[in-house]
Order: C-alpha cells, then structure tokens, then sequence
C-alpha cells in the first residue's frame, strides 16, 4: 500500500510550478506518496478485544455517541484561540477565526478551496510532506512558516489529527496559541526573551545621560557619549535556521557580561541591538570601546559544538561632538548605520566619517 515518496520539489519544479498560487498541483492528496501508512492511521488509539471491566467500559460509551462534526467545529474549534486549518487532499477547507486574524484574511471564502501549501511559504513544503507521516501517528510537531495576506512570514508549532474519511486524506492542523502582542508602556520596557531594556527605555537613559552632561558648569569638562546601532546582517539566515532567537539571547548575554556596568545594551527596533557608552574621557577611549564590542562579535555564538558567525554593522555617533541633543546623537547614529551597511562585510562607520 505504500508507495516510494516523490520528491515534492522536483514534483513541482517539474510541473513548471515557480509559486505557491498553482493550485492544481496536489501534493498532500495521497497519503501512501508520503509513506504514510492509512491502516497504521486508522489504528492510532485501538485496544485489543479482550474484555474491559464494566467501569471502564461505561467510561468509554462517549465514544458510540453520534456527533456531527460539524458541530464540534462551531462550537469549539471556531471560538478556539488556537490557529486552525482543515485540509482534504491538499485543498483547503476550514480555518478558524484565530487562523483568518493571523494570516490577515478577512473572509474566509477567499481561501477555501484553494492549495493548502498557498499559505506555507515553498521551503517547507518538502518538510511538512517528509513529517506529516509522524506528526499524525507518532503526536510530532512542527514548525511551518505561513504567509499572510501583507506577505509577513509567520513560524508557527503545528500538531497534526487524522481525520478518518473513505474516499479522502484529511486532517487538522492545529497551531500554538498564540500570545497576543502587548504594546510598548511605560510599564512595559523591557524585552520578555533576553531580559534587555527595549528602545522606548534606550532613548530615555541617552536623554538622562545626555541631560547630566549638559547641566555641569564651566568648570568641569563634559564626557563623551558614544551611542551605537548594531544589525546582525545575517539573521535573516539564522531565521530560517529557527535559531534566530538563540542567537540573539546569546549576543546578548555576551555583550552585556564582558561590557563595563555602567554601559546599556537594549533591544532595538530595526536595528538588532543599541549599546550607550557614558562617560568616555575622549575619542581614544571611544575607538578602544568600540573595538572592544567588534571583537565580541567577531567571537559568534555556539550552539552546543557549532559556532555561528556574526555579521555585523555598527553605526557610532557621540555626543557632544556630532551631536548635540540625544535625539540627534541617536539620529546621527542610524546615518552611520546605513552607510556601514553599504559595505560587503562587517563595518564600523562613524558619523564623522572615521572607520575603525
């Protein structure tokens, strides 16, 4: 009953398929081209026959109830918060309101129907296709990469359930719950995974610092500030790896243990990482900090025995001189960026111009 799989790449690079928008091309339709194997499916769960104890028995006659699934569906998995999908032969036929809101699809109608794999971006459709056999017998899940309707790419765990039909190959994907995105408040300014001050808190402490220096008189000397953007410009490969977020807590560990205390390291926005350099006595001790974050990053991240490598720009702008204000030493600060990641490889770029 089960054949040898085809290769779901060179199945649809065959066809002359360069999207995901073909949707004739059913690649989930027959269950056996995947090595799944319908009658190890069909007896996920069975007992043997022999005699059950009549407590136990009557604990189970839940099962001879006749239900409509399509009841279940509105009651339950409908109002579910967990992200829901129906698939029958590779087309599409039930997702749930938590599925339509996480995909950006307004009615549902536009979508059902249509090739499940529309949805998932085309690096995992060989993947889920080699999977799928273990995540409906064995309870394995995966991580499947979605694409919403503005084109955000969205990971999500799935489990699988097999859905038992005469003439097809169904079955449920049912996602992670998803945790709802908090807006940035006052109270709420630093970052869940490494622990960092967020950049809403970053640009705060540049205005305190800043603020500090601009208050001492004549006669006391003002320090430098120095404010650095950094962009791991690889991560974008780390993603796609589903290591994006380890790489990102071990930078952070990194720079924050083998910088002095009085440094910040924040999470950014665009940009993956703001460090804030207080008083710097001049450019000389500016050039040794900056230095001194090169070589951590130079150093990478390991995972386990695997050692990543970091590519980097870093953007450095100072205050007094650039700048003059916090917001214009943080401005100045993503000029520089953008220059520095003009270049090919790893660069340091100061607003002045100066590379180190």
């Amino acid at each position: 009953m089960v054949k040898q799989r085809t290769d779901i790449i060179q199945e649809l690079d065959g066809a002359g398929l360069t999207s995901a928008q073909n949707a004739d091309i059913q690649v989930l339709q027959n269950a056996a081209q995947y090595n799944i194997d319908l009658d190890a499916l069909e007896s996920v769960g069975k007992k043997s026959a022999r005699r059950k104890p009549a407590a136990k028995k009557a604990a189970e006659d839940w099962r001879k109830l006749d239900v409509n699934l399509s009841d279940i569906i509105n009651l339950i998995i409908s109002t579910s918060e967990r992200p829901t999908f129906m698939v029958r032969d590779d087309k599409l036929v039930y997702l749930n309101p938590a599925a339509m809101q996480l995909l950006d699809i307004s009615v549902d109608k536009d979508v059902i129907g249509n090739n499940f794999l529309n949805l998932v971006i085309k690096e995992d459709w060989n993947p889920l296709a080699e999977n799928i056999g273990e995540m409906l017998t064995n309870g394995k899940t995966m991580r499947i990469r979605l694409k919403a309707a503005t084109g955000k790419i969205i990971p999500l765990q799935f489990q699988a359930i097999y859905l038992s039909e005469i003439e097809h190959f169904s079955f449920i994907l049912l996602g992670e719950h998803i945790r709802k995105a908090v807006k940035p408040t006052f109270n709420n300014l630093y970052d869940d995974v490494t622990g960092l001050p967020n950049f809403f808190l970053f640009e705060d402490r540049v205005q305190v610092a800043v603020a500090l220096e601009n208050a001492k008189d004549n006669v006391r000397d003002q320090n430098i500030i120095a404010v650095l953007a950094i962009s791991l410009d690889n991560i974008e490969a780390f993603r796609k790896m589903h290591i994006e977020e380890l790489v990102i807590k071990k930078t952070a560990n990194n720079l924050v243990l083998n910088l002095k205390k009085n440094v910040t390291v924040a999470l950014g926005l665009k940009y993956n990482f703001w460090i804030m350099l207080p008083g710097l006595k001049n450019m000389a001790e500016v050039n040794h900090e900056v230095r001194r974050i090169t070589e951590i990053l130079n150093d990478g991240v390991s995972d386990n025995f695997t050692r990543h490598e970091l590519l980097f720009s870093i953007g450095v702008s100072t205050f007094p001189r650039p700048g003059h204000s916090a917001k214009k030493v943080i401005e100045q600060a993503i000029a520089a960026i953008k220059t520095a990641q003009a270049t090919p490889r790893s660069t340091v770029e100061f607003f002045s111009g100066e590379k180190v």
